[in-house]
């Protein structure tokens, strides 16, 4: 366990350092320069070219991307060329507010697909199940930004039951706790049931290919000829036995959510690092960027490592297997 541990750690370290230099170059291969947002025909010249020294953009390219590989290494990500502040101090606001939408939309995806791919695998074939099946592929098919107009017009234009933007309401009376985190939840719908409905679906669809995979297996033949109660078998049995290739299809939903969560911040103007990433882009704000991304990486990483060991833990065959391969070595 240990190794591999260690082993991921450090394709981790190799990837997140790939994901770095390709974005360090692309961002500047992108048409644009980020001084352009202080020209003015009133400034003197010597003025632009102080301020492209003050911001490190006179060195050559390979000089910038030393440095900047080595204040990442530092745990310094800079100072943002748009708001004049470290980026490290923009990330503790932005961080936590994603974090707040994508595990919501994970809890609410994983709960949503497990029961609806459960119970559609246990009516497989009826006609609940053709109807579960055409919603699932409904929920799929349909764009994130698209199901979130539809819901922004129906919840918040036509029943005005819910809030269309925004991560609080203006002004918000904070006479108490309990009032506060109220207008958070309720400002959370939306956007959280725009991350989760789409995996929700998929995985759905992926609990009852599994289940039913399962079902066919002689063990579970046995377990009907034993007199077992279908719902007891599929609870107990099928279920059992398809958690592992269920974990994994999680655990790789969480690229998905982050990189919704890009479009459905920027739609719903919830301040988190999706819609942060979208406005860095346009004002070529360079440290910003970088630092987004670094931490994307980093959560996809750790997502899928967790996704591994819960892999793992579900299937002890996999965790004798490792062991028996690191022995061998």
């Amino acid at each position: 366990m240990i190794r591999y541990l260690l082993r991921r750690i450090g394709h981790a370290v190799i990837l997140v350092f790939v994901t770095l230099t390709a974005t360090f170059f692309i961002i500047r291969l992108a048409p644009g320069d980020p001084v352009n947002r202080y020209y003015s025909p009133e400034i003197d010249p010597r003025m632009m070219t102080s301020v492209r020294t003050q911001l490190g953009l006179d060195q050559p390219l390979p000089i910038q991307y030393v440095k900047t590989m080595q204040s990442f290494v530092r745990g310094d990500f800079g100072v943002s060329i748009s708001e004049h502040r470290p980026v490290a101090d923009i990330l503790r606001e932005t961080i936590p507010r994603t974090l707040m939408l994508t595990v919501a939309a994970l809890l609410l995806q994983v709960l949503i697909g497990l029961l609806l791919g459960f119970f559609s695998a246990w009516k497989r074939y009826s006609s609940l199940d053709k109807t579960l099946s055409i919603v699932f592929l409904l929920f799929y098919s349909i764009p994130s930004f698209y199901l979130a107009f539809i819901l922004i017009a129906f919840f918040s234009l036509k029943l005005g039951w819910l809030p269309s933007a925004n991560m609080f309401s203006i002004p918000l009376d904070s006479s108490g706790g309990l009032d506060v985190v109220w207008d958070r939840i309720v400002h959370m719908v939306l956007p959280v049931s725009v991350l989760s409905f789409g995996s929700a679906a998929a995985l759905a669809r992926y609990t009852r290919g599994s289940l039913l995979d399962v079902i066919g297996e002689e063990f579970i033949q046995a377990a009907r000829a034993k007199g077992l109660a279908e719902g007891a078998i599929m609870w107990r049995h099928a279920l059992k036995n398809a958690l592992p290739q269920i974990l994994t299809v999680i655990g790789l939903s969480v690229p998905f959510l982050l990189g919704g969560a890009v479009v459905v911040e920027k739609i719903f103007a919830w301040p988190g690092m999706g819609a942060l990433m979208v406005d860095s882009i346009y004002a070529r704000d360079y440290p910003v960027v970088l630092a987004v991304n670094f931490v994307a990486a980093c959560m996809v990483i750790l997502g899928n490592l967790l996704a591994d060991l819960s892999y793992m833990v579900a299937d002890p065959r996999i965790k004798l297997a490792g062991d028996s391969n690191a022995r061998d070595k």
